[in-house]
């Protein structure tokens, strides 16, 4: 029978641990790289979602001073040229109110 001495069972321990060391190195590498990939599909994803926001908030807004200016224009036809901007005025505060309420929340 071969005799075992303490060197050869360090030397096997050694083994041991650098081969678990390695299995652990590439474990790691392979899990931050499918992290790292998630994470850039979630910003990517919302980087877009972003995008159609701005775009949207864009829009209603055009189409919200389009909608004040006919009615300012309107307002001046049948009331008098110094009241029409009060009237186009509130109606924008009111939707300033609005969105500031939805805003709010939309936070909590």
């Amino acid at each position: 029978m071969a005799k075992v001495t303490v060197s050869d069972f360090i030397v096997a321990l050694m083994d041991l641990l650098e081969a678990e060391s390695r299995a652990l190195q590439e474990s790691a590498a392979l899990f931050m790289a499918e992290q790292r990939e998630a994470f850039r599909e979630a910003a990517y994803r919302s980087g877009w979602a972003v995008a159609w926001i701005v775009a949207a908030v864009a829009s209603l807004l055009g189409a919200l001073g389009f909608g004040v200016w006919g009615l300012y224009r309107l307002a001046a036809l049948y009331l008098s040229e110094t009241a029409a901007p009060f009237l186009a005025g509130g109606v924008l505060l009111l939707f300033a109110a609005l969105f500031g309420t939805l805003a709010m929340r939309a936070r909590r």
